[in-house]
């Protein structure tokens, strides 16, 4: 008796023995072109020394373990600023609530925890 199934020579996906794979479907490639990966947003709080104004910015940058290293300290140093990880997808389906919320005058932990998806660094 045979093997009940064959596997793709281009993606090594198992087949059942008449079965077409869809790995060549020029539609399937497209939407895999389209698809773009997740990639980690760093989202900035200052407030103003002088007048107090709460800006809440995206840091354009590609956001590595090192970049994160470099926030953390910069935000140790700089109580005015606080730094915020989160997916870039949540950042632009949620980005003007999640700003509204970090643009309050007072930002408590559990303000950031009822968020969700946001880490403070």
């Amino acid at each position: 008796m045979g093997t009940p199934y064959r596997v793709c020579e281009h993606c090594g996906a198992h087949l059942d023995a008449n079965e077409k794979c869809d790995c060549r479907n020029p539609k399937q490639e497209e939407a895999a072109a389209e698809a773009q990966p997740m990639k980690l947003v760093a989202v900035c709080r200052e407030i103003d020394k002088d007048t107090g104004r709460i800006a809440v910015y995206k840091i354009n940058a590609e956001i590595t373990g090192a970049v994160v290293q470099q926030l953390q300290i910069r935000a140790r140093l700089n109580p005015e600023l606080r730094y915020f990880t989160l997916t870039s997808g949540r950042w632009e389906r949620f980005g003007d609530v999640i700003t509204s919320i970090l643009k309050r005058q007072t930002v408590t932990r559990a303000d950031v925890d009822r968020i969700g998806g946001i880490v403070e660094l």
